[in-house]
């Protein structure tokens, strides 16, 4: 049985129902020197604090102790927390499934309620000698899965005697534009996830936020105070621009917000540098700096710049590099003008080209509308010069889309609500259009979208074409709004593009797609000639609570379309995220109703991508179906 406990170690917390805010947090200490990050703590442990909630996954799980110090310095952030534990436990997922932590970073909104603008970090402990993806990355930003390594974050855990300590350091240069001296206000929660025994976590919170971890969701948090720097010699700053990125013919500025043990004027000379390395512009600039913090603002000389994505560099007087801000210079487009000159070519170019590229006009005004000016829009820049280059071609009588390979994406009109709907295509860089492709049909995973799974690979796959439909949202188990349509018009629309053999459909898919694949077959078992599932949950829209009574494929009547299907299955022994058993159970229920199931288990694999091997035994089993499967 689940359970929550309030723990009131601070006398004086206030809670308020509405906003989850905690108030009354002490004002974090400033540090002149960053700690050495080891896993043991460097300083007085009197600043401690211990977290306000505490949930259980079962009310048997043990309870835990556990302190946590923040403080900052002029370039980081830096959080200590000891856990009354003699031991790590290692788990896949350590940071949602224990042991582990994640964070959030978030820029508060009016009477702090929910904001859509944050980070939410991950950090897993790993066993001595291995490396993963999972030890430290960004897990959302505003609300959309990430994924991003944190490559200057420094994370580590030390464990001595009965207590272990976990230390963590974050450049704030890694989450732009978090930094006290340069935001208003910064909004902070987080949650140390604790294992115990087989299955047990406990999740410890600053703020109690059931959707924390959730996809396509906003965030509580607490705001976070920041006490006044000092330092007794030398100086030290912190450099930003106010934008990094401009439309062309806008400015930007340099920002430098610093103090010094005693007055004292500062030269710096920057450059800036093209995406190819050539030194482009150089100026000076003279910062006094004082004992209390100052700030000052530089305009910066683009004269002469032209839309492109370049490095601002900053130096001292020595020589010394003191910080690199990349920035983007947007070309000028003018939607409305795109517009008409699409419109013109109705007709001229093939109806999915039009399509495409209407879509594209959709997306790119939607990207601009959206973009935070604290980001780089180096992809969009790119995603404007391709529209014009693929706009002035279809001017000049030449199709580029229709002649496209590799991965990009197409959109078509829904039948359904005569709305624009993409897809992600890849065409075999060999591909020849009087010869009938295999299509391989990918569903993506939860939190992501069509983008995110299709790969340059060679070998097998360069027979097939493939596509991953976006099933119309990102977390939506492929159950309900018009996710099923959204696949079904995917495949309608490459067959009627693209030379298809239609007998040699193979949908695919991972994780959330895994279930998405049991679902979709069961919607159309005569359109696939074999299934292939990676990770996936038999019940996963269910336990979701998505739609009302989606089918269960633990149970046998759900089934009996799979006979004499060819299944593939991978998963791992230690996916903590979609229990491997429940699999197991599957495939004995799949082979029972006449399938033909290939099902690998991988040890010491979580909830993740399969390994060499396995795929090569997949890519085998692709081969054998598309040349020996009759329909």
């Amino acid at each position: 049985m689940k359970s929550i406990i309030v723990l009131l170690f601070l006398l004086n917390t206030i809670l308020f129902a509405q906003t989850g805010v905690v108030q009354n947090l002490k004002d974090i200490d400033f540090l002149k020197v960053p700690p050495l990050i080891d896993g043991v703590a460097d300083f007085n442990k009197s600043g401690k604090e211990y977290f306000n909630f505490v949930e259980k996954n079962n009310d048997n799980n043990p309870m835990c102790k556990i302190s946590y110090r923040l403080a900052y310095g002029t370039d980081f952030f830096y959080i200590f927390l000891e856990v009354e534990s003699d031991t790590i436990i290692y788990r896949d997922r350590g940071y949602q499934n224990g042991d582990g932590l994640h964070l959030v970073f978030a820029s508060p909104i009016p009477n702090n309620k929910v904001t859509d603008e944050f980070y939410v970090l991950a950090f897993t402990p790993l066993p001595k000698g291995k490396t993963s993806w999972q030890k430290k990355f960004i897990w959302y930003k505003n609300k959309d899965i990430s994924f991003r390594k944190l490559r200057k974050t420094r994370f580590a855990t030390k464990t001595m005697g009965n207590k272990t300590g976990y230390e963590i350091l974050i450049p704030w240069s890694e989450i732009p534009p978090f930094h006290p001296w340069l935001s208003d206000k910064i909004g902070f929660n987080m949650c140390f996830v604790k294992a115990s025994g087989k299955n047990g976590k406990t999740y410890n919170y600053i703020i109690y936020d059931e959707k924390i971890q959730s996809e396509q969701s906003s965030r509580k948090y607490t705001i976070i105070h920041f006490k006044q720097p000092s330092i007794n010699r030398d100086y030290q700053y912190f450099t930003y621009l106010n934008k990094n990125h401009i439309r062309y013919g806008e400015k930007i500025s340099l920002q430098i917000a610093g103090l010094s043990a005693k007055k004292k004027i500062v030269k710096l000379y920057s450059k800036i540098l093209s995406g190819e390395n050539t030194r482009l512009k150089i100026s000076s600039y003279n910062v006094d700096f004082k004992k209390e913090l100052t700030k000052k603002n530089f305009p910066i000389d683009l004269s002469g710049l032209i839309p492109g994505g370049y490095r601002f560099q900053l130096f001292e007087s020595n020589g010394k590099l003191v910080s690199e801000l990349p920035f983007t210079i947007l070309p000028q487009f003018d939607s409305k003008k795109s517009m008409d000159r699409l419109s013109k070519l109705k007709g001229k170019i093939s109806e999915g080209s039009f399509t495409t590229l209407l879509f594209k006009l959709q997306e790119i005004n939607k990207e601009l509308k959206r973009l935070k000016y604290y980001e780089t829009a180096g992809i969009l820049r790119s995603k404007l010069l391709n529209f014009n280059k693929i706009l002035s071609f279809a001017e000049n009588g030449k199709d580029k889309l229709k002649a496209a390979t590799g991965i990009f994406r197409r959109a078509y009109i829904s039948e359904i609500d005569s709305t624009l709907q993409p897809y992600s295509i890849k065409i075999p860089r060999n591909f020849q259009p009087n010869k009938k492709y295999p299509l391989l049909v990918m569903l993506h995973g939860s939190g992501q979208d069509d983008r995110n799974i299709l790969y340059e690979r060679n070998g097998i796959l360069e027979r097939f074409i493939e596509i991953a439909p976006k099933g119309r949202g990102t977390s939506n188990a492929y159950c309900i709004n018009h996710a099923q349509d959204d696949i079904r018009e995917a495949i309608e629309d490459v067959i009627k593009n693209y030379p298809i053999d239609t007998t040699k459909i193979i949908l695919s898919g991972f994780s959330m797609g895994g279930y998405g694949v049991y679902r979709t077959f069961y919607e159309a078992p005569e359109r696939f000639a074999a299934l292939s599932i990676f990770s996936g949950h038999p019940n996963l829209a269910n336990i979701w609570g998505i739609g009302n009574n989606q089918p269960n494929f633990l149970k046998e009547k759900y089934l009996t379309s799979f006979n004499n299907k060819k299944i593939f299955i991978f998963h791992g022994e230690e996916d903590r995220n979609c229990p491997v058993d429940l699999t197991k159970k599957l495939v004995s229920l799949l082979e029972k109703s006449g399938a033909e199931v290939t099902a690998v288990y991988e040890k010491n694999k979580g909830h993740e991508r399969a390994g060499r091997k396995t795929m090569n035994k997949y890519f085998h089993w692709l081969e054998n179906i598309i040349d020996c499967h009759p329909k």
